[in-house]
């Protein structure tokens, strides 16, 4: 029998803990339970916001997809495991949470949490956190150049590994007079409420830009698929390192078939850049970059059948048993499955959509832009 002592020791358990224990067991909690925690007391409302905290939950972050279901309406699928995702008893992926925005902006994508979201005319840029529930929306970048004057433009997001400086790339290109454009260079470091030019000069005059294209974020850098107007046969990988504010070009993967200018766009893909691409018949193909040797090594692609319901896909994710989750042109989320060979399209319902808006990769985080100097934030 427990005695009244024993009783108030079972209850008062957390308090006589080291905060820095407290902290590494409430950030191992799954997203939706660490969140309830803040009801739960004071003293713990007050810890889930420390640094501490923040930094520990997002060095365990558990990946996983945001996919807009209807308007300004989103589903957060976590992956549970490396055997594939989890499935209710009508083959639909489980939901860990959903989030509704006050905004109808698309989502662009995300780091540790933070979401870029970025409006079809770039008139809207905004940032936010579903779990912090707190936005701030960017200045323009156009503070000396008219759409009018805009060749192509697109935009990257990401956090450098060294500093942990969280940065929006901004790459243009503006139409001179009777000559092609260059592009160029903007960031905005979030929590400085500016944009800066950087010098670009390094990349060569003759590489175009992709309109509407994503960067794709890994170990530090971004990339971006882009032409070159001297030899269209092969695309080129633009890098761009948030760190050292560098660029650097290396080739894609070598043509397959007579698809080579359709379809392919990079990704990231079982911890690797990767790239998606056709061959003749109508097979998709994966490409994974060897970063140590800085080739695109062929032992690593895998064929996953014939492709008939769509023009494009986009591999999400791979898992050790070979079922792959990607995502078609039409905004259908595919799972393929190793063992039939066959894929399900029934993975997650997306409804009542005007556009298409492509799914974002997502890892959850309790870190708030309250924390960033400089800036407007507000709460939804």
């Amino acid at each position: 029998m427990k005695t009244a002592d024993n009783s108030k020791m079972d209850q008062d358990f957390f308090e006589y803990l080291p905060s820095e224990i407290v902290v590494n067991i409430l950030s191992r909690l799954p997203t939706r339970a660490a969140a309830v925690c803040k009801c739960v007391c004071k003293p713990w409302l007050g810890l889930l916001a420390t640094p501490e905290f923040v930094n520990s939950h997002i060095s365990r972050p558990v990946p996983g997809i945001v996919v807009e279901t209807r308007s300004r309406s989103y589903d957060v699928i976590e992956f549970v495991d490396e055997l594939g995702l989890h499935f209710d008893d009508e083959h639909r992926a489980i939901v860990a949470f959903n989030f509704e925005l006050p905004f109808d902006v698309p989502m662009h994508s995300s780091a540790n949490g933070l979401i870029f979201l970025s409006g079809v005319d770039r008139d809207d840029l905004i940032q936010c956190n579903p779990i912090t529930r707190d936005y701030i929306k960017l200045p323009s970048p156009r503070q000396t150049t008219s759409k009018d004057q805009l060749a192509v433009e697109n935009f990257g997001f990401g956090v450098s590994k060294m500093t942990g400086q969280y940065k929006v790339v901004r790459l243009f290109g503006e139409k001179p007079l009777h000559e092609e454009y260059r592009i160029e260079c903007q960031v905005y470091n979030v929590g400085t409420g500016s944009w800066r030019k950087v010098p670009s000069g390094s990349i060569d005059s003759s590489l175009k830009l992709y309109k509407d294209v994503r960067g794709v974020l890994l170990d530090g850098n971004l990339h971006w698929m882009v032409d070159k107007t001297t030899n269209f046969s092969c695309r080129w990988v633009l890098r761009f390192d948030l760190q050292t504010e560098l660029f650097s070009v290396f080739s894609a993967p070598p043509p397959i078939g007579i698809n080579f200018l359709f379809g392919r766009s990079l990704c990231f893909f079982r911890d690797c850049l990767g790239l998606s691409d056709f061959s003749d018949d109508r097979s998709i193909l994966i490409w994974f970059l060897v970063e140590d040797k800085g080739i695109w090594d062929k032992d690593f692609i895998r064929e996953f059948g014939r492709r008939d319901h769509y023009n494009y896909v986009w591999p999400i994710r791979a898992f050790e048993n070979g079922d792959v989750f990607m995502e078609s042109d039409f905004g259908n989320l595919l799972y393929y499955s190793n063992k039939s060979k066959t894929f399900d399209y029934n993975v997650v319902v997306r409804e009542d959509r005007d556009t298409y808006t492509p799914t974002t990769m997502y890892a959850s985080s309790f870190l708030s832009l309250k924390s960033f100097v400089m800036e407007n934030v507000s709460s939804f």
